[in-house]
């Protein structure tokens, strides 16, 4: 069997415990309700060896009418290297662009040459940050002025400008989660989500009309919360970046955000702080 008559699988519900564990191997932040979350609003596809047992994974997201996400790209250590993942990512593809929808992408540096080899194009880069024990940082007295809570039709009309596309179901699993922590500034120009993590809580996303309006929601949102956080911000946002780094962040991974072909352009997101993370857009 070579690896063009793999058969893959549509991941269902019974799925999310393998797919969790795949998570889990390569040290990342996935819960068990960020994968129904997904498979909610997406198509999730992987590859079982002969007993059974999920080996790979990978998922698609549309996004609206223009683009669709594709990520949670995974192959368990013994099975990599015999390319399930580059037939997973053309799976993905294929089902997106069957759709009239381009293929977008957070590729991590060891997957970004195999994007460039299937015509994807980088856009911008974003690095993901964290922070071990954010209830130690000395936050110059948090307040709420100026924040209120989260309305969700602002939230939509915010994102769509900022994202540039639908993702409302995503968005409403994210308040759900983030009711703790989350906020939406008075003056309508900004909100903050984001939502519990296997190893940290996640920060994101963030739209803001400018640098200020950004670091007063996160200041916010992290009074709010303990223990270990982490928040995906594009390389451009110098000034929130500073602000991370004077509050203890440090970088933990860089990604780059990746288009296939040219029938659309991500400009660089000025109003978008922090993404929702490399698996959501």
């Amino acid at each position: 069997m070579t690896v063009e008559t793999v058969e893959i699988t549509g991941l269902e519900p019974r799925h999310i415990g393998a797919a969790v564990d795949l998570s889990k191997e390569a040290r990342w932040n996935q819960t068990e309700a960020d994968w129904a979350l997904m498979m909610e609003v997406g198509s999730a596809f992987g590859v079982e060896d002969a007993t059974g047992r999920l080996i790979a994974s990978a998922l698609t997201i549309p996004c609206g009418r223009a683009f669709g996400w594709v990520s949670m790209v995974l192959v368990t250590a013994p099975r990599q290297g015999e390319g399930l993942a580059r037939r997973l990512l053309r799976h993905c593809s294929h089902e997106l662009e069957g759709a009239g929808l381009t293929p977008v992408v957070d590729a991590t540096p060891a997957g970004e040459a195999i994007y460039r080899a299937m015509g994807f194009v980088g856009q911008f880069g974003l690095n993901r940050w964290e922070h071990g024990a954010v209830e130690d940082i000395d936050l110059n007295r948090p307040h709420n002025g100026g924040l209120a809570p989260i309305d969700m039709s602002t939230v939509l009309s915010l994102d769509a400008d900022a994202f540039g596309g639908d993702r409302r179901a995503v968005l409403e699993g994210l308040a759900r989660r983030s009711a703790g922590f989350s906020c939406q500034n008075t003056k309508g120009c900004g909100y903050l989500l984001g939502r519990d993590g296997r190893v940290a809580s996640q920060i994101g996303p963030i739209v803001a009309a400018g640098p200020q309006d950004a670091i007063g929601m996160l200041d916010h949102a992290l009074a709010n919360l303990h223990g270990p956080v982490f928040i995906d911000v594009g390389d451009h946002q110098t000034e929130f970046i500073d602000r991370l780094k004077t509050y203890g962040f440090k970088p933990q991974r860089p990604f780059l955000r990746m288009v296939k072909g040219d029938r659309i352009r991500f400009d660089v997101p000025a109003d978008m702080f922090a993404m929702a993370g490399p698996e959501l857009g």
